[in-house]
This record gives structure tokens, sequence and C-alpha cells, in this order.
């Protein structure tokens, strides 16, 4: 007889593009990203955007890619793009690769989580792969304000260097802004334990995530 821990559902993975759908209705922009199962497709998305390209793995076991070499960066033309294919299909749990268009920009991580206190919050912070490293984050409870939002990004180390400092133009902070609202309105309407997007490229022109994980 199964007791109520073993029946209680587990959580897990969204496919990465069903949680882009689901980003999209709630006005949360992503960069172009489309699927490869196998070599043709390359060649179909290459019709569709220009190298350089970045590459991953995706699969619903698949958390953290970057510490299994499940991401292929600056690939500036075919050849490159089926080396990183082949290499990305070998890894085990590989369902599908994602190729995108490569941005520059800095790198913010954007996310919510489910507390089981505070119920729906939302972080930003640092985003990129030293995200855990210099752990420069905010956060705040959802329903998150515009004023809670501007708050909250004042509030980073990284704060001069998003407004524009050394000379350099800062990001478009209306679309962060935009962006993390639509984080908060997600957390509050759906059923979602975690939800991280990681990085989201911020220019002064554009605010666009490049990859999104959610755990149902």
């Amino acid at each position: 007889m199964k007791t109520v821990a073993q029946t209680k559902t587990q959580p897990k993975q969204m496919d990465f593009l069903a949680a882009k759908t689901l980003a999209a209705k709630y006005g949360i922009p992503m960069i172009p990203t489309f699927s490869a199962k196998k070599e043709k497709d390359l060649v179909t998305i290459s019709k569709k955007i220009q190298y350089p390209w970045a590459m991953k793995v995706v699969g619903k076991s698949l958390i953290h890619k970057s510490d299994i070499g499940g991401v292929k960066l600056n690939l500036q033309n075919s050849h490159d793009a089926m080396m990183a294919f082949h290499e990305l299909k070998k890894i085990k749990g590989c369902d599908y690769v994602a190729v995108q268009p490569q941005r520059k920009g800095i790198e913010i991580i954007v996310g919510g989580k489910m507390d089981p206190h505070f119920g729906p919050t939302v972080l930003v912070g640092m985003g990129g792969i030293y995200t855990e490293v210099f752990k420069d984050s905010t956060l705040r409870i959802a329903p998150v304000t515009e004023d809670d939002v501007r708050e909250m990004i004042n509030e980073l180390k990284i704060a001069p260097i998003l407004h524009g400092a050394r000379g350099q133009n800062g990001i478009n902070e209306t679309k962060l802004v935009k962006l993390i609202m639509g984080v908060s309105k997600l957390m509050v309407e759906k059923n979602i334990s975690e939800l991280d997007l990681n990085p989201v490229i911020a220019t002064p022109q554009r605010v666009e995530a490049v990859d999104i994980r959610i755990i149902q």
C-alpha cells in the first residue's frame, strides 16, 4: 500500500519550448529559439537566423546545462554548428538541441519561487555562469508593482552598470521592469514551484531571456 508521500506528485521540469510559449503569454520576451533533432534541421534554421549561433542541449532531466558541457557558444558557420550538434546529441538525456542567435549584453537573472510560508516570490540579480558565485540578487513577495521592481534593481551591486557607468550606455530599464512584472504575474497565476530566466541579455535597445527553466 502506497503512503501519502509516495503518491504525491513529484516536481517536474517543463519542456523548454513549452516554457518559452508560456512566458510569451505573460509578455516575457525570449530570444528566437529553434529546435533541431536531425542534421537537416540545421539547414532549415540557417535560413532563418544568421551566425554566430548558440546551441544547447534540452532534456527534461537536464538542469544545469553548462556543468555537463551542454552549451556551445560563438558558432560561426555550418561546420561549427554541425560539430556542436553531434556533441550535444551524445549527452545522455538529450531530447533535442535548441538553436539561437547569439546575443551580447549585460547578463541578468530573473526568477520566481513558491515559498512555503510567503507564497510566490520574485528575484532579480547578476546573471550568467557566476550567479551563484557573486550572489548579487534581491527578492520580493509577488505580486510586485513597478515601484517595487525599480527598487529591486537599485538594490543590486551591478545597478550602476545597469544605469550606465563610466561613459557606457545603460540598459533599457523599462523593458527589464516589464519582464520582471511578467514573471511576477506568471508566478501568482500559475501553479509553479520555480522559474529561472538565466541569462537575460540586456542592452540599451532590448531585454530578452536566453534560457528558461520552469519546475512545476
